[in-house]
């Protein structure tokens, strides 16, 4: 976690201090100012920014180098702005790649990888997310860094009987990459992914996740959540629910969740299933934004009291 606040710290600050928490070498080593070098880069190319959903966009990115990364690594992704000294990018943007040798950056968390690429969900929230959703085919690319534990490693198969996985916006795009991974292993233990969404036109990969749900009915089920119309999941006991409205047997013991996205939906969560008596290794996070955000102590009680509820049993 220090880590991860360093890195995101660095895109505002002069020079990069994370090198100790780099596992190993790449072909590119960007040196800060009267210091050791900076966390390895890798050059990579985009092969495709893919519309996923409404302002969603993957970034389909090859390397040449032997990578390993997976979903819910968090990495440092770079591409040279257009014009650093002109209108194309936000002034923030701007002064970071100007200090960066002309390469915008910013942290993401990888849904996909293989030993030679990286897919990348992001939203388009302003200019240099803009910028990553519009480029070419054949652009040059860097990344490099690896923060946070991945999905599937956070989890305790030996203990864990259900996991359910929330996220908000594009916060499914790791939590997408680590179904597919964890569908590949006999032993591990169903999913319940519930995905948080403002518009139904948002919803990201549902055609790829109807399929994977009629094709593995005993190990995955979804469910997508659109608040412009039901309200965040936490603003109703009947929206809460969806924790127990599960074909997968399990207690509250022994369910793990997985919490992605909104700071605040994050924070009430994690809240919640700590007040209905969750212990702290069943539950993982990864905030995106609104870090700061107010906790709304209703919509904790909610929770907590959905959760304590979890007993959930496969129908008779």
């Amino acid at each position: 976690m220090r880590c991860l606040l360093l890195l995101l710290a660095a895109f505002h600050s002069d020079a990069f201090t994370l090198n100790r928490c780099v596992p190993r070498a790449s072909t590119t080593s960007l040196y800060a100012a009267d210091g050791p070098p900076q966390y390895d880069k890798f050059q990579a190319t985009l092969r495709e920014a893919e519309k996923v959903g409404e302002g969603s966009f993957m970034l389909h990115i090859d390397t040449e180098d032997v990578v390993e990364y997976e979903p819910g690594h968090v990495l440092a992704l770079e591409m040279e702005a257009p014009n650093a000294d002109g209108d194309d990018v936000d002034s923030k943007t701007s002064e970071d790649a100007k200090q960066n040798g002309g390469w915008m950056r910013g942290p993401y968390t990888v849904s996909r990888s293989t030993d030679k690429s990286i897919d990348i969900l992001v939203k388009v929230v302003g200019e240099k997310s803009k910028l990553f959703s519009i480029a070419t085919p054949g652009t040059p690319l860097r990344f490099g860094g690896k923060f946070k534990v991945p999905i599937v490693e956070g989890i305790d198969t030996d203990t864990t009987k259900r996991v359910v996985l929330i996220s908000t916006g594009v916060g499914v795009g790791p939590c997408v990459g680590a179904i597919e991974k964890a569908i590949e292993q006999e032993s591990f233990p169903p999913i319940d992914l519930i995905a948080s969404y403002r518009t139904e036109d948002e919803i990201v990969y549902k055609d790829h996740l109807e399929k994977l749900q009629k094709e593995h009915a005993d190990k995955f089920s979804w469910k997508a959540i659109i608040t412009s119309e039901q309200g965040r999941i936490s603003s109703t006991a009947d929206n809460l629910r969806v924790l127990t409205d599960t074909n997968f047997k399990s207690g509250l013991e022994d369910t793990h969740y997985h919490l992605i996205g909104n700071g605040q939906m994050v924070s009430e969560f994690k809240a919640g299933l700590q007040a209905a008596g969750v212990k702290d290794d069943k539950v993982t996070v990864e905030m995106y934004f609104n870090h700061k955000a107010e906790i709304d102590a209703d919509a904790v009680s909610r929770i907590a009291a959905a959760a304590a509820l979890e007993v959930a049993a496969v129908p008779q």
